[in-house]
């Protein structure tokens, strides 16, 4: 039952959280940039090599993926065509308004994960599925990932990286856990 003191329980709690947001350590941080003809033609594993070996399973990630300003509205026009016509009968996630940060998400297996929204996962996961509407023109896709201790409650993690998506409102996704 939904009750005034219930209401502030969970406002408690909530506080709780923000302390432990705001005394988590991140481990380390690490910058990748993909040319979009890497992207459209095979998975760019040498591109993506130092992002591969900085990464470990025994750690969590937060992740964003995004793009210069001169691109984005032409990406949006052909991700929504492409979510639209289910092209290569893909699982794309959802269409927010234009915006250059594409994507906001968080990991335990950061290399599966990007694998994903470049588009060489399962056709059944949702993500980005880059490779199969990124439009033939220049660009590059930059990967910002951000390294936490595994031992971090999945909570905080989740709340870090719903308040990046709060405050930078990316074009694909949604918040909150799945």
């Amino acid at each position: 039952m939904l009750t005034p003191s219930t209401l502030t329980g969970i406002a408690s709690n909530l506080r709780k959280l923000a302390e432990v947001v705001e005394g988590t350590a991140i481990d380390s941080h690490h910058d990748a940039c993909i040319p979009f003809s890497e992207i459209r033609e095979d998975y760019p594993a040498q591109t993506l090599e130092s992002l591969t070996s900085w990464s470990n399973t025994d750690a969590r990630y937060i992740y964003q993926f995004s793009v210069e300003s001169n691109v984005y509205e032409e990406l949006h026009g052909a991700f929504k065509e492409a979510k639209l016509s289910r092209k290569n009968d893909r699982a794309y996630c959802r269409l927010n308004p234009a915006s250059a940060l594409l994507y906001v998400g968080s990991s335990c297996d950061l290399g599966a994960r990007i694998k994903q929204h470049l588009g060489f996962g399962n056709k059944g996961t949702y993500a980005m599925q880059l490779r199969y509407w990124l439009p033939e023109r220049e660009g590059v896709l930059h990967i910002q990932a951000w390294r936490f201790s595994n031992e971090i409650d999945g909570a905080v993690v989740q709340a870090i990286e719903d308040g990046l998506w709060a405050s930078n409102k990316p074009m694909f996704g949604r918040q909150g856990a799945r």
